[in-house]
């Protein structure tokens, strides 16, 4: 399961700092993984035509996190502990989310909507939100963690991310974000307009006034595919986009693919560090149905930079989903 070592130091051109290839390669260990099933917005029971949604979790040593990977390869991560024995998942509840694309002002009957399941992975004792979209995000389950109640919007944000060949914000891509208070759970959830999901800690009320992000820094990071060997010029680059969030206290990345994650804001930070390239390894994650891993189980290229500004560890697909991992 683990990316073949690599034969050259390799030196990434980033936006505020220059990142190198390392060796050994990390060590990865598969735990489990799940089937799920996933209601599309507007289905409310769940029937033998529901589709289904494999997920896989593993153990990344090197970044000491979990991850856990969806079979479209979006990514979530959080700080590893050692999981139990059962390896079984339970569902818990369910939300549709309404999310706004960029300038849509209100929320119409037109407005797209997104269905989450949320189980819990009783392993890692995790939450899981897995969209209709096969996106995904975890959360630490609360030691009281209810089940009938409904999300309340808590506020709602505009992000401009730029192109991997863009310096200033002029021409930049606007992604829509909802932000929802989980009742159950008592979190946030971010929902962007292209379906990414993340979660967050909420804070102690819903703000009267919603306050504009502020922008932060920018990066942009190289990934190879699951069978591209060294970084070269035609290597993929994704540009990224760190912003506060003065509603929630939240740190937010966005990918320019729309793709989200939080971190908690710092008490302090640099903006112009860039990243140092820590490691890269490719997952194998099974499609729902698929029992064992073989020759034809879909591959993931996936890199891991520091966020040398925050000294968060940054996850990020070959196809620019992106995951956070908090420095401790």
């Amino acid at each position: 399961m683990t990316r073949f070592a690599f034969r050259l130091v390799v030196a990434l051109s980033v936006l505020g700092g220059t990142a190198f290839a390392q060796t050994p390669p990390p060590k990865l260990k598969h735990l489990h993984g799940h089937d799920l099933k996933v209601r599309k917005a507007g289905e409310e029971n769940f029937t033998p035509t529901t589709q289904k949604v494999g997920i896989e979790f593993f153990h990344d040593t090197t970044g000491n996190a979990i991850v856990a990977l969806s079979e479209t390869g979006s990514i979530a991560v959080a700080a590893f502990a050692a999981p139990g024995d059962v390896k079984k998942s339970e569902w818990l509840f369910a939300h549709n989310f309404r999310a706004r694309k960029s300038g849509e002002e209100t929320f119409t009957p037109e407005t797209k909507k997104i269905s989450v399941e949320i189980f819990r992975d009783i392993s890692t004792s995790k939450l899981i939100f897995i969209s209709d979209l096969k996106t995904i995000a975890l959360m630490d389950a609360p030691a009281k963690l209810e089940t009938d109640k409904e999300p309340v919007w808590h506020h709602a944000l505009t992000l401009k991310v730029r192109g991997s060949s863009e310096v200033d914000f002029k021409v930049a891509k606007k992604i829509g974000l909802e932000v929802y208070k989980e009742g159950n759970s008592g979190g946030l959830v971010y929902v962007s307009e292209t379906g990414s999901i993340a979660t967050a800690a909420a804070p102690a009320a819903i703000p009267t006034t919603v306050k504009a992000p502020k922008a932060l820094y920018g990066l942009k990071l190289q990934v190879r595919k699951a069978d591209e060997g060294d970084f070269t010029e035609t290597t993929k680059t994704y540009a990224l986009e760190a912003f506060s969030d003065p509603n929630s206290g939240a740190m937010v990345y966005i990918s320019e693919t729309g793709s989200i994650a939080t971190a908690p804001l710092p008490a302090s930070m640099k903006t112009d560090q860039g990243v140092r390239w820590s490691h890269a390894t490719m997952y194998k994650v099974r499609k729902s149905g698929e029992a064992n891993f073989d020759k034809t189980t879909t591959k993931f290229g996936i890199e891991v930079f520091e966020d040398k500004n925050t000294g968060n560890l940054v996850y990020i697909a070959e196809n620019g989903s992106i995951a956070v991992l908090a420095k401790k």
